[in-house]
């Protein structure tokens, strides 16, 4: 795939994104508001070029530090070059990619400490969500995290279960009942895509999570907002732990486990 000049990403490919022919129509009637359509399509293209980068970001088949090229993407994607240039600017404003001198529009590579701080306010936000969930859930919301939950299967692949863990965390957010919240999360959930390799892959992981997400679940079940933002927090911060540790032995970044920790600890008020 090109997705930058000559340089190929491994294994990486967008779905092709195919805009809408145009078609011809009569003039709209006074107070007739199909004249909107063609913006609202172009606004809705927009949205899923953005998708299919963020998603190619999130799943490692475009890494830190490559290059966004506008021509090649929009020759990929099978569209033309205009939504890709507001796809490319949203991606920015959102903190997914960066511009670098010499370079251009580049994916964002999140410093150490940058990491240190984004499992921070990812554990945050997740015990905030996990203790809403648990007072604001309609039973079935809770049936259907449940169902989520079902699914878990710790010997998947590590793409599949980020998949579900992304369904799971989502069904949480929905739950809470607060756009302002499930806004929050979203922010947070674009800057995650930036992290890398998946904790997932790590021995084990998949099983650690099937506890970690049952004991989320459970005390969401049972309106116990106090044990959800617990378990919320813990999972969090486990994932953290990991990926300061395994990433500190493949000498990719230099946080270790116990600068995470003790992020955790602090007061950030």
């Amino acid at each position: 795939m090109h997705l930058a000049g000559r340089t190929r990403m491994a294994g990486s490919k967008l779905s092709r994104v195919r805009e809408k022919p145009r078609r011809s129509s009569a003039p709209p009637r006074p107070g007739s508001t199909s004249r909107l359509a063609p913006r609202e399509e172009s606004f809705a293209l927009v949205d899923r070029v953005y998708e299919e980068i963020r998603e190619a970001i999130r799943e490692g088949s475009i890494k830190p530090g490559y290059r966004l090229v506008e021509r090649d993407i929009a020759a990929q994607l099978n569209v033309s070059r205009t939504p890709v240039r507001e796809a490319l600017r949203l991606l920015e404003a959102h903190g997914l990619a960066s511009s670098v001198t010499g370079r251009g529009l580049v994916v964002t590579s999140l410093t150490p400490g940058e990491i240190v701080e984004l499992y921070h306010a990812w554990e945050m936000i997740e015990g905030v969500a996990a203790a809403t969930a648990a007072q604001n859930a309609t039973n079935l919301e809770i049936d259907a995290l449940r169902q989520i939950h079902s699914l878990w299967n710790p010997e998947d692949t590590a793409r599949n279960l980020g998949r579900l863990n992304k369904r799971f965390h989502l069904a949480i957010h929905v739950a809470t009942h607060n756009r302002f919240l499930i806004r929050a999360s979203r922010i947070i959930d674009d800057s995650v895509s930036l992290l890398g390799f998946s904790t997932y892959s790590l021995p084990r992981r998949g099983h650690e999570v099937a506890a970690e997400h049952g004991a989320i679940l459970e005390a969401i079940a049972a309106r116990n907002p106090t044990a959800a933002a617990a378990a919320a927090h813990a999972h969090i911060r486990r994932a953290g732990q990991l990926r300061m540790a395994a990433s500190t032995e493949g000498a990719e970044i230099h946080a270790t486990a116990d600068d995470y920790a003790q992020a955790s600890r602090m007061d950030w008020r």
